[in-house]
C-alpha cells in the first residue's frame, strides 16, 4: 500500500530590514571626488533588505535619531554626484538594489548612503535608528556607530 502525502510549503521571505539590526558599524573619514565626511557611516555593503513581493518602485529610508543626517552619493560612470545633502528622509528606486535569487536586496555598488552628524562628533557606540518603507510595509533598522580602535604602540 502506498500513501501519498502532499507536501505543500509556502514560505515567503518576510519583508524587512535584514541588516543592520543593532550591529556595530565603524565610522570612517570618507572622500568621494573631493566631497568629504568625517566620522561617517556608509550604508553600502551594510544595508540589506528582505522581501519577495512587489510593492512599487521606491524604497523610503528615514532617520529617527536626532542630530544625524544623510547624503546620497551616486557613481554615474565617470564621477560621483551628490543627489541629496544632509536629509533625514530619502526616496530611492528599488532598482538601486541588487536583488539576486533568494529575495535579499543589497544596495548597489554605485549608490552610497552616508550617515553622519553635521554638528559635533558622535559618541562612541551611539545608536542610530531608521525606518525603511517599501509600499505599505515598514520596518526598523539600527546600528551602533563606533570609532575604530587605534593600534597601540608597542
Amino acid at each position: 500500500m502506498i500513501v501519498y502525502y502532499p507536501i505543500i510549503s509556502y514560505n515567503p521571505v518576510p519583508y524587512g530590514v535584514a541588516s543592520p539590526k543593532g550591529q556595530i558599524l565603524l565610522m570612517a573619514n570618507l572622500t568621494f571626488d573631493g566631497m568629504k565626511w568625517e566620522n561617517a557611516v556608509d550604508l553600502y555593503n551594510n544595508l540589506v533588505l528582505k522581501g519577495d513581493e512587489d510593492y512599487g518602485d521606491y524604497v523610503v529610508l528615514e532617520l529617527k535619531t536626532p542630530g544625524w543626517c544623510m547624503d546620497a552619493v551616486v557613481w554615474d560612470g565617470t564621477r560621483y554626484t551628490r543627489r541629496a545633502t544632509c536629509v533625514r528622509k530619502v526616496t530611492i528606486s528599488k532598482y538601486t538594489f541588487r536583488i539576486p535569487p533568494g529575495s535579499y536586496w543589497y544596495l548597489d555598488g554605485s549608490y552610497h548612503l552616508i550617515l553622519y552628524k553635521p554638528e559635533g562628533a558622535p559618541k562612541n557606540y551611539e545608536v542610530v535608528n531608521f525606518t525603511v518603507t517599501y509600499g505599505p510595509k515598514s520596518d526598523w533598522g539600527a546600528f551602533k556607530a563606533a570609532y575604530p580602535e587605534v593600534e597601540r604602540e608597542k
